[in-house]
């Protein structure tokens, strides 16, 4: 391959300001895959700069792991880290050149990536069953000697209440175990893992075409649009944050089958099974990918449909609601409103939490146009720009420029969703055996309950940290 010298990117105007997504395409975790070994990703959102196409859709991004760091058993680390170098991207015919780009986020994931580009696994001591081991207890001068009896949980209070002895705390801690599992402390990413990347170093001459303008409605389409409301309502009569941003042009199979080849699927009802799912995979930090959403309504209609992607977390989903709204010109058009479940958070003047939207809702209208873009479901997009009505105009917390994306589906070419969602509980097994699962649990707990279930560490987290950081993990339903 032909020697570059790389760039680096100086300009805010330019690639340094720029992102692209890509979709894993190497299964990749923090305990079975060593330093060096290679991985790689295809381009799922191009990146562009200066009107340029720089890495179209379809190319593949090549890279190594360079460090990894596993929970094992607990006793060095309670944290799980992947660290990745991206260090070539392939044209979709073959042309390579170098790229250095740093790891930005993944998407739905309840891992975190830190400033470096680290991703850093979750502290599985630290979920919902930990906050019932006495937190709350007024601090004494017994504090720094509780007994072990609080690693039982709520039964600890139970057994103290109680006078249940030893042979009581013994029952009640085989009981959580077995009732409640330890959310898994590893980093796993299947593939089909989607990432947001950003590009730090680029060779200055490397092909490039320019991006494609937008296009825009037609005059008679644009005019039966702009009669239709924006507005979604919640059902007790208030204006909802979500607004519409997107428009479908097919029948009702294509809808279904676009957003099936993308990997959406489609939400359950709000039932007690749903519900009581919701909080067992709250409970154990893991994804609920057809989890219900809340009940909108657009012109006093429930949606005819909501799809949803999300990964390994509950707390954070794609999702779009979508209603029919007529034919025009023969053909079938729907209506959709499309947030991005950011994280949830706690409101102090009604006490209850709630799942918090990205209020850059653009991404999430740009993030569907991709999607059904790249499994080539839509056979063109256009865009609305304006409208008559004033009243659509969204709340004052969310951030868009009120345009409607117009999607015109067709029969998909692209790959069915078994082959590209991310499915870590297929893909992965637990590490390790039995007991050293249960090993590492006694460990992972026993450090969380010395180091953290006390009320001095949950007066700093609320003191200085959490001013930081607004979300935080609680169940919950939008």
């Amino acid at each position: 391959m032909r020697k570059f010298a790389l760039l680096a990117l100086l300009s805010v105007g330019g690639l340094l300001a720029q992102t692209f997504q890509v979709r894993l395409d190497t299964a990749l975790t923090s305990y079975d895959s060593p330093a060096h070994a290679p991985f790689t990703a295809t381009v799922i959102s191009p990146l562009e700069a200066d009107g340029q196409v720089i890495i179209p859709q379809g190319s593949l991004i090549h890279g190594i792991v360079k460090r990894a760091s596993a929970v094992g058993l607990g006793l060095v680390h309670e944290r799980a880290t992947l660290e990745l170098a991206f260090r070539e991207y392939e044209l979709p015919d073959g042309q390579q050149f170098p790229l250095e780009a740093r790891l930005q986020f993944i998407e739905n994931a309840r891992e975190q990536v830190d400033k470096r580009g680290r991703i850093r696994g979750v502290l599985a001591a630290s979920n919902p069953q930990g906050l019932l081991r006495g937190i709350w207890y007024r601090p004494d001068e017994n504090f720094f000697n509780r007994s072990a009896i609080g690693l039982t949980g709520l039964g600890g209070t139970l057994w103290s209440h109680f006078s249940l002895g030893p042979f009581g705390a013994a029952g009640m801690l085989a009981a959580r175990y077995i009732a409640f599992s330890l959310p898994e402390p590893e980093i796993q990413l299947p593939p089909g893992t989607e990432m947001r990347l950003v590009a730090t170093s680029i060779p200055v001459d490397v092909p490039t075409t320019p991006v494609p303008p937008d296009l825009n409605v037609a005059d008679a389409f644009a005019s039966w649009l702009q009669q239709q409301s924006r507005l979604v309502m919640k059902p007790d009569g208030t204006r909802a944050q979500d607004v519409i941003n997107l428009a479908f042009v097919g029948d009702a199979e294509e809808l279904q089958n676009a957003f099936s080849a993308a990997g959406w699927l489609s939400a359950e009802p709000r039932t007690l099974h749903s519900v009581s799912r919701t909080y067992r995979a709250y409970n154990a930090m893991r994804g609920y990918s057809t989890a219900p959403v809340s009940r909108l309504l657009y012109e006093g209609d429930s949606p005819a449909v909501v799809f949803q992607k999300s990964f390994n977390t509950i707390t954070k989903r794609h999702h779009v609601r979508i209603w029919r709204a007529g034919v025009f010109e023969g053909n079938d058009v729907w209506l959709a409103a499309a947030t991005h479940d950011a994280g949830v958070g706690f409101r102090l003047a009604s006490m209850t939490v709630t799942h918090k939207i990205d209020p850059k809702t653009d991404g999430e209208r740009g993030k569907i146009v991709s999607d059904l873009n790249f499994e080539g479901c839509s056979d063109r997009v256009s865009y609305l720009n304006d409208s008559p009505d004033d009243n659509w105009v969204p709340a004052s917390d969310i951030q868009t420029d009120g345009r409607v994306a117009v999607i015109w589906l067709r029969p998909c070419v692209g790959k069915p969703i078994e082959n590209i969602a991310p499915q870590a509980d297929r893909v992965f097994r637990a590490p390790g055996s039995k007991g050293k699962r249960l090993a590492r649990r006694f460990v992972l707990e026993t450090r969380q309950y010395f180091l953290r279930d006390n009320m001095y560490y949950w007066a700093y987290r609320v003191a200085f940290l959490d001013r930081r950081k607004t979300s935080f993990d609680v169940v919950g339903v939008k």
